[in-house]
Order: C-alpha cells, then structure tokens, then sequence
C-alpha cells in the first residue's frame, strides 16, 4: 500500500521546482528586463554592422528597423537587440525570445559587437 504521507511530501518538494523552471523558460521580451544589457564607446552604426555580419556568419535572417536614437534587430522567435545612443555611449539590450541551438549565438553576441 502507497505512503499517502510520503507521496504528499514528494509532491510538495517538487512545486517550487516545477515553478522555477517554469520561470526560466519565460521568453516574452516585453515581460520584463534584458537578457543582457552592455554600454560600448562604439557607434550604433557599427554595433549594428557588425550583428548584422554576425547573423551572416550564422545564416540567420535579421531585419532591422528605427527607434528613437538607434535601431532595432530582430531576429526572428522574438529574439530582440536594441542598439541606441545614450548619455554619450551606446547602449546594446538584448531581449531573448525563443532558445535554440542555431540562435544561441545573439547572446554572446555583445561581446563581439558591443566590447
């Protein structure tokens, strides 16, 4: 006969990791702060040249499109980067959105482009 004890036990160490891994996976880029946000002395010109060279190198799509003071990349499954001037630097914000193996490299991205 099963432990009613021992199963209610189990199932209550098990809650909060199911949560936690729940909130790992949260990918909507408008939920909260950047994945990775970095100040560089490099124009957003360049910043933004150089992920585009990158997304070649990677066969990834990328388009690009104005905001205030920079341009966005997106990247497609919701993966975001936003390059803008601010307060005499460049700002580099990565937003993740969908993981996988062929777009893991935007993450590290920044230290390439955005050094």
């Amino acid at each position: 006969m099963r432990n009613p004890f021992k199963a209610s036990l189990c199932a209550t160490l098990l809650i909060p990791f199911a949560l936690s891994a729940c909130a790992q996976l949260q990918s909507n880029p408008d939920a909260g702060d950047p994945e990775n946000d970095t100040m560089t002395q490099r124009p957003v010109a360049d910043v933004v040249q150089c992920l585009e060279q990158e997304a070649k190198k990677h066969d990834t799509n990328v388009s690009t499109s104005p905001i205030p003071q920079g341009t966005m990349l997106d990247f497609g499954d919701s993966n975001i980067v936003k390059v803008r001037s601010d307060n005499g630097g460049t700002t580099y914000r990565y937003y993740a959105g969908k993981r996988h193996m062929s777009n893991m490299w935007i993450e590290a991205a920044s230290k390439t482009c955005a050094p």
